[in-house]
């Protein structure tokens, strides 16, 4: 999969997110029922930097998700998604996903016809999607080549989600490096 992220690539993740199963490595011993997420293995070339081997639910915590989303329906887990490992939640109302890209910058955030802003997320350059569909994403820069995108799908398309993941976003950037 083309690691450049476009607004397009925000509904396929969603999509995913929505329709997808947890990515397995199957050298890892089963899963013997843990509340803990489990980690997909990397793939793809990485340029190296910060964010290399970083499990994405390291960055918000499900109690965190769920004061901005409520009730989750399920335990985070963690997804390979194309060039990002996302770790997904599963609010009852709405779809979020935090992922992490060790290939790709905000220079690679494309707007596809649809509103793209430049903005600050704590210390941290960051550009925000806004999708026809409900959806919205912060992708927050670490490196020219390394980000952290957090996208919400409020599930509605008259429901502006870019509130409550700018909220996310916040919680996330302090745990950047």
């Amino acid at each position: 999969m083309n690691p450049r992220t476009t607004l397009a690539a925000v509904a396929v993740l969603i999509s995913a997110v929505a329709c997808g199963g947890p990515a397995e490595d199957p050298s890892a011993p089963p899963s013997g029922g843990s509340s803990q997420p489990t980690t997909a293995p990397a793939v793809g070339p990485s340029r190296g930097g910060p964010l290399d081997g970083l499990d994405p639910c390291l960055l918000l915590t499900k109690a965190e998700a769920e004061q901005i989303t409520g009730a989750q329906t399920a335990e985070p887990v963690v997804e390979q998604l194309g060039a990002a490992r996302v770790c997904n939640f599963a609010p009852r109302q709405a779809l979020l996903g935090v992922g992490i890209r060790t290939t790709s910058g905000l220079d690679e955030v494309q707007s596809s016809g649809n509103v793209v802003q430049e903005l600050m997320v704590g210390r941290h350059q960051a550009k925000q999607a806004v999708g026809a569909t409900g959806s919205c994403g912060i992708f927050i820069g670490v490196t020219a080549s390394s980000r952290v995108d957090v996208v919400l799908n409020s599930g509605s398309p008259t429901e502006d989600p870019c509130p409550l993941a700018m909220r996310v976003a916040e919680l996330v950037e302090p745990r950047l490096p």
